[in-house]
């Protein structure tokens, strides 16, 4: 499972830190993990607008169907992306199936190797499966900005793009025929946990996340105090510590690694002190990219834990 090299993700991740939470004064700090009330998402939803899908198949296998789609993404522009539709047994009644929104590391996009296996093992279990190009990834790359490297996709206004764009992802699965939208899943690697740790926090349309050695706290900037407050009042922070505890109680699964190169352990355990009830831990002793493990059986237990989480009678793919 491939990223960017080791000091370009460095420095993308202390620039996201470099980003306070936004709060109040004067309130006292709380409890990280106490549930708190509905507050607007700092990025931008636009789920009565139109999506104006299109679809086209790129690829017919035994279990599912591959198709390349766009639909209008958070800013007005198009978002590319890949659906994988499992294909049901002639004999066997439809109904819809449970759906995962899966994104990618920071060096990634919709066709790069791992997150297309993974995909595929998810939708060989019976869920549909949507990975989009997220801004300035893949399709949507920009030539004129290739030379900004990796403060192109560091910022906070970007952060809340890519959160926005999955907002619009998950518009688009809940619309889709084939999709159950009570059972909706997210789950995110590496750049993806970081960004869609920020997104599941704010959308209740998400029932489980997994996050694949994802971190916050870069800078080791906030305080439990800190986290408490944002939990409580929302932030517009793009460091997702600073959101991590309004997931709960919702399921949340984080993977981390004790040799990861690219997040340090404390990072992957201020998200873990902050998540409140409802997540679970899981530590694996290999590096961020997963070397001299079985990948697949690793994917296979984030899809276990989807199956747990996203209960319902499905159809056999």
């Amino acid at each position: 499972m491939r990223s960017q090299p080791l000091t370009a993700v460095v420095v993308l991740l202390c620039v996201i830190a470099c980003s306070p939470p936004r709060h109040s004064a004067g309130q006292d700090a709380g409890n990280a993990n106490t549930p708190s009330k509905p507050v607007a998402p700092p990025y931008l939803t636009a789920h009565a607008e139109p999506l104006d899908p299109k679809e086209e198949p790129v690829n017919r296998a035994d279990d599912h169907t591959q198709c390349r789609v766009e639909f209008n993404g958070i800013k007005g522009d198009r978002v590319p992306a890949y659906l994988y539709v499992p294909r049901p047994k002639p004999d066997a009644k439809a109904t819809p199936h449970p759906a995962i929104l899966l994104q990618y590391g920071s060096g990634g996009n919709k066709t790069t190797n791992y997150i297309v296996e993974i995909g595929k093992l998810f939708v060989s279990r019976g869920y549909v499966v949507l990975t989009i190009d997220s801004p300035n990834q893949g399709e949507r790359r920009k030539k004129k900005n290739k030379s900004a490297g990796i403060f192109g996709i560091a910022g906070t206004e970007q952060v809340m793009h890519y959160c926005g764009d999955y907002s619009r992802a998950v518009d688009f699965l809940a619309s889709r025929p084939e999709v159950d939208k009570d059972r909706l899943g997210f789950v995110g690697i590496s750049w993806g946990a970081v960004t869609g740790i920020i997104y599941v926090a704010y959308d209740p349309r998400i029932k489980a996340m997994g996050s694949m050695v994802g971190g916050g706290n870069f800078l080791g900037l906030f305080t439990a105090e800190d986290a408490a407050r944002c939990a409580r009042e929302g932030s517009r922070s793009s460091d997702p510590v600073c959101h991590v505890a309004r997931i709960a109680p919702r399921p949340l699964l984080f993977i981390n690694v004790t040799k990861d190169q690219l997040i340090m352990r404390p990072w992957a355990e201020a998200l873990h002190k902050y998540a409140g009830q409802g997540s679970k831990v899981v530590w694996l002793e290999t590096d961020h990219y997963f070397r001299g493990l079985d990948r697949a059986a690793v994917c296979r237990s984030v899809i276990d834990f989807m199956d747990k989480e996203l209960p319902g009678k499905r159809q056999a793919p």
